[in-house]
């Protein structure tokens, strides 16, 4: 072997190191390199990661608003709704009132009709007056519509009716009690007995009042009157806190006399109006 071919592998064996560190670099720049393109592709994850989180807290934040006008809106709502149904509830019940004094008008109305009309009979029989007329086949027994020297029933219960309207009360209360007890078919005898009852209250005679009021739905059933003196009983049984006897006297009047001014009075009291 020569000299020049010897020296070939030492050379070799020389460059080997160098070899070994060239490679190493270039892996450390490949290296490198991998580095910063993941650092890259991070930042980009991570920017389009904000992005994304921005646009879902723009998005929460537009939710928030719409949600904020909708519950702004419900509440609009409400109140015009509140305000709405208290409006209706005091129109339904001034139209209740309107409707219980267009009804107490009526009842008054009525009653001076019949007052006008009883005072035309009173009229009539003050100038028909005359002695009592006996039947040719029944001698002993008169005529039922005129007792013997007393006015007819007619001006009676105007005379009596005159005098409770002026407070001339115990006047009017032995008038109307000298009626039922001459004419006790005359057909008001149901208002007349009323009327001693509302003498009595006039009075302050509250236990008497009452008496009187269930005398009339007792004696006169079928009559308006029964229907008053009823709720009347039920009124004074409710004002001394006697409210269970009170709400079966209503209900009664509410199941016999449907329809009535006193069953809509009743009615309001067992509401609580």
């Amino acid at each position: 072997m020569t000299r020049a071919t010897c020296r070939v592998p030492l050379l070799l064996l020389a460059l080997a190191p160098l070899a070994g560190c060239l490679a190493s670099k270039g892996d450390v720049r490949l290296l490198q390199d991998e580095l910063r393109l993941s650092r890259q592709q991070q930042a980009e994850g991570d920017t389009s990661i904000l992005r994304a989180n921005q646009q879902t807290r723009g998005q929460i934040a537009q939710l928030s608003r719409t949600l904020d006008l909708a519950l702004d809106s419900l509440r609009a709502v409400s109140q015009r709704l509140a305000a709405f149904q208290a409006s209706a509830n005091g129109e339904l019940d001034a139209m209740g009132r309107q409707m219980v004094q267009f009804q107490a008008l009526l009842g008054q109305t009525t009653r001076n009709v019949q007052d006008t009309k009883a005072q035309l009979e009173a009229l009539k029989e003050q100038a028909n007056s005359g002695p009592p007329t006996v039947s040719p086949t029944s001698s002993s027994t008169a005529d039922t519509s005129r007792a013997a020297g007393m006015p007819g029933a007619a001006t009676m219960f105007t005379t009596a009716m005159d005098q409770l309207r002026q407070g001339n009360y115990r006047t009017a209360r032995n008038s109307l009690d000298q009626l039922l007890a001459t004419y006790p078919d005359f057909d008001r005898a149901a208002q007349a007995q009323l009327a001693v009852g509302e003498a009595y209250r006039a009075e302050g005679n509250t236990q008497a009042a009452d008496s009187v009021y269930q005398r009339v739905s007792d004696k006169y059933p079928r009559t308006p009157e029964a229907g008053t003196g009823m709720y009347k009983h039920g009124k004074i049984l409710w004002d001394a806190n006697k409210k269970d006897e009170a709400r079966i006297v209503f209900r009664r009047v509410i199941r016999e006399f449907p329809g009535s001014d006193e069953a809509r009075l009743a009615q309001d009291l067992l509401n609580g109006r």
